[in-house]
Order: structure tokens, then C-alpha cells, then sequence
């Protein structure tokens, strides 16, 4: 038996206190498949600003509970239509029984340009009321343990796929990510996990997949790693983002605002928000904007929080799909020195900030080092030594010659020279006097000169830390 349900409503500008809308509907026992559809009147919009949007997911009976909900699956605009039966479901939907009682379908709605933006959702629900329980999804296999040697892994925090508004599949990622030479690739569809499953099937292959979530809301992005689930994204303010981003540290995981800039995107205005350890510093081609990102990042540098910077593609489509961005994953790249090419290591690298950036998986290889008092530092370590202690940093570079290689103290160029050919190492010494930060880049020009200079790779800080003798 088919049973087909209509809802109808319209988000109005101006009456919306919040952008998300619940529709409660009843799965009787017995369902062995839901589909939704939904259309929305979206008023065109002005070339090169958002237009009206009307997102949807859906919830099921365990309730739609902040950080506790029974998320089933979210595709935001990217999709009309979705089913999920319990073997199968539409990529951003989670495959799996559909126990009896109250789902509710949630709509996310921004007016931009109209009064109003008028919707109809149906929904349809294939029953058999003698078919029992349905059967449970099958198992994740658990995956092999991986063994490796400590050394520098080159990867990408930031891709979408077809589990939400991407052009390919995982395995088409995974061929690429592979051909261009990266280590590791982090998945991170929006708002939903159903990527999660699959990436835990695939057991072949040296290229490490690491399943994330983009936390997507209308007033910031932000990925999410090393969770193992699904991560609420239903913020309004500060406090629900605060309260999102607690959840995920106490769960061991780590929280990176994204394309923190204005001018492509959408910006990061939780401004309240604070204790992120990780920060989307560089994303896309450097051009695309990202001095904007830098600026964000180092702001809170300057302000003495130690955050760790990354970069990530955001690539949402490859060949042989349409080709969305000029640029493919990889680009930028960001290098994690790990203890191995496991989930926990690269993440683990993450933390300690062992970490730099460049602008495609051949480099340049940037590596900031020091020496104090008999001991090494790493970038992401604070040297923590009695004041007027001798330092020798220490920058090793390899790439193109005539780039600029900048040491920078607090944001601020200290040390520069220009390479004389494609391999150097340069040492500089300076007392410990101050608390500060020091970190490393490379500029020069590419492409079009008049455009000017570009950066080419960029370190995190190697933090300053004196003590009184």
C-alpha cells in the first residue's frame, strides 16, 4: 500500500525567527520505503548574490533533538527528491530501518530577495503492515590497521561529493586524489555522515580517506574531523555554535571554521565563538580571496590564541564531471608530520600544529624549525625557556628559485631572502625576549605580474614562550 501525504507553507520575510521549519508526519509500522519531494518558488536574484534558498533533511522517530536528534539524511538545495528504504538511500540519506512514530522533515530557509517563498513538499510511504520489523542495515567492516613510518603526509581537509552537493563519487576522489599524490583525503559533505559507511567499506588502496562533516549554516561553515558521527548543525547564534563546537571537542574531535572571508562564501560571523583549535586558513587557489583567511587567522594570532592553520580545496567537482572551480583537490595541500598514515595520526598532527601549507601536493616544501637550549622544536611547539635564551630557527625550503622566503615575527616580516636556487636552508639566531610567535612563508609572482605576488607555502608559528630566569 502507498499512502501520499502534501504539506504546503511559505517562509516570509521578516516572520522567520529562526531559518529551520519542522513538518511532522507519521510512519506507520510496516514502511518499507519513504520518498520526499519538494518544490519552492525562489525569487531570481541579482547576478552574483544568494538567491532564495529552501533547504531539507529529515529526522526520524527518535526526535529532532538539539545534538540528539535521529538525523536520517540532508541534502540542503541539492536535490528535489529523496528516498530511503533499509537497504538503500539517496546520497546525504541514511540507509536503515524506518522505525514506526513521528518523523519530522526539516526545511531551511533564507529569503533574499522576495517576501515570500512559497514550498509543497510530498511525501509517500510504501507500507506492508505483514512484513514486520525491517531488516537492520548491514555491519560496518572495521578497517585494517594501518602501519607506517613518522614522516611528512601530504593532504586535503576539505572536498564534497555526491553524499551533498558534488559532482563525483568517492571512488572517482579516490583515483584522483591518488594520481596527483596525496596521502590523505578528507571527506566533508555538508551537514550530513551518509558518506561515512562507504569510506569505511573501502579497504584497498594506500590513500587514507578521512570521513568529515561540513557544520553548513547561513552564517558560517565549518568542518568537523575525527568525531565517528553525525554533527548537529542547527545553529542560529553564538551560543548554539559554541555549544555544537564543545560537543565535538568532547568527543575528540576537532572544529575548523571555514573560508573565513567575505568576499567568497559565506563568512564566519560566530563571533562570540571561541576555542577553535584549527582554522581553514587557505582554501582554493590563493588568489580566490584568501588573504582575507590569513588575515582572520593571524588577527587571532596576534591576540595570543594558538590555532593551527590548514587548507583545503573545497573541491566539489573532477573530470570527467562539469568542472566547477579552477582548481582540483590538492590545491592547496596541506602537510601533516604523523607518526603514521592512520586517522588518529594525521589528526593527532593536526593538534600539535606540525603543520604546513603549499599550493599543490610537489610543494614548495616549507619546514620551520629551532633549536633552544639542547632542544627541538617543531612547528606548533612553544618554546618555553628562560628569557635572553639564544634561538636558532632553522627554514628549509625546497622549490622554484627567486621566491622570497619571509621569516614573520608576530605578523610582521623579520627575515627575508630570496632563494638562489631550488634547494636552501637558512638559519637565523635571536634571542628569546618577548612572547610572540614566529612562522615562515614564500611569495613571488605567478602568472599575470601585474596582478602581483601570490603566496606560495606558508608555515604555522613556532610559539614563543619566556620565562623569567
Amino acid at each position: 500500500m502507498r499512502q501520499k501525504l502534501t504539506f504546503g507553507g511559505a517562509f516570509v520575510r521578516g516572520e522567520m525567527d529562526s531559518p529551520f521549519r519542522y513538518i511532522p508526519f507519521e510512519v506507520p509500522a510496516g514502511t518499507r520505503r519513504l520518498e520526499v519531494s519538494y518544490h519552492f518558488d525562489a525569487a531570481k536574484s541579482p547576478r552574483g548574490e544568494p538567491g532564495d534558498v529552501v533547504d531539507l533533511g529529515v529526522f526520524d522517530a527518535r526526535g529532532v533533538d538539539f545534538l540528539a536528534g535521529g538525523f536520517r539524511g540532508w541534502s540542503g538545495g541539492a536535490r528535489s527528491e529523496f528516498f530511503i528504504t533499509p537497504q538503500d538511500a539517496t546520497p546525504g540519506y541514511i540507509r536503515g530501518p524506518l522505525p514506526a512514530g513521528e518523523w519530522n522533515l526539516i526545511l531551511g530557509g533564507r529569503v533574499n530577495h522576495s517576501e515570500t517563498c512559497p514550498y509543497t513538499v510530498q511525501v509517500s510511504l510504501d507500507i506492508d503492515a505483514n512484513a514486520g520489523d525491517p531488516a537492520a542495515a548491514g555491519e560496518e567492516r572495521p578497517a585494517p590497521p594501518r602501519r607506517g613510518e613518522a614522516r611528512w603526509y601530504r593532504g586535503d581537509f576539505h572536498s564534497h561529493t555526491v553524499h551533498s552537493d558534488g559532482y563525483n563519487t568517492i571512488d572517482e576522489y579516490a583515483v584522483e586524489a591518488a594520481r596527483v599524490g596525496l596521502d590523505f583525503l578528507a571527506i566533508t559533505d555538508h551537514n550530513t555522515v551518509s558518506h561515512f559507511e562507504e569510506i569505511a567499506a573501502r579497504t584497498d588502496g594506500d590513500l587514507l580517506l578521512i570521513p568529515g562533516e561540513e557544520v553548513t549554516t547561513f552564517w558560517g561553515h565549518a568542518n568537523v574531523w575525527g568525531v565517528g558521527g553525525w554533527v548537529d548543525f542547527r545553529a542560529t547564534d553564538d551560543e548554539g555554535m559554541q555549544q555544537i563546537m564543545d560537543w565535538v571537542h568532547g568527543r575528540g574531535g576537532l572544529f575548523s571554521p571555514n573560508h573565513p572571508k567575505a568576499s567568497a562564501g559565506y563568512p564566519w560571523e560566530f563571533a562570540a565563538v571561541r576555542d577553535y583549535r584549527v582554522v581553514e586558513a587557505w582554501q582554493g587557489a590563493w588568489r580566490f580571496h584568501n588573504s582575507e583567511s590569513l588575515a582572520f587567522w593571524e588577527e587571532r594570532l596576534d591576540a595570543g590564541a594558538r590555532i593551527v592553520a590548514v587548507g583545503g580545496s573545497d573541491c566539489h567537482s573532477i573530470p570527467p564531471a562539469v568542472f566547477v572551480h579552477p582548481w582540483t583537490l590538492g590545491n592547496p595541500c596541506t602537510w601533516v608530520y604523523a607518526e603514521g598514515p592512520s586517522e588518529t595520526d594525521v589528526l593527532d598532527g593536526v593538534r600539535a600544529g606540525h603543520v604546513f601549507i603549499s599550493e599543490d601536493p610537489t610543494g614548495p616544501y616549507l619546514e620551520l624549525t629551532a633549536s633552544c637550549n639542547g632542544t627541538s622544536y617543531r612547528m606548533g611547539d612553544a618554546i618555553e625557556a628562560p628569557e635572553g635564551s639564544s634561538v636558532r630557527f632553522r627554514l628549509r625550503y625546497r622549490g622554484p628559485s627567486e621566491k622570497k622566503l619571509r621569516l614573520l615575527r608576530n605578523g610582521d616580516v623579520w627575515q627575508q631572502v630570496v632563494a638562489d636556487r631550488d634547494d636552501v636552508t637558512i638559519e637565523f639566531d635571536a634571542p628569546l625576549e618577548a612572547p610572540g610567535y614566529v612562522r615562515a612563508d614564500v611569495i613571488g609572482f605567478r602568472g599575470r605580474p601585474e596582478r602581483g605576488e601570490v603566496v606560495h607555502a606558508m608555515t604555522n608559528p613556532i610559539y614563543l614562550a619566556p620565562k623569567d630566569r
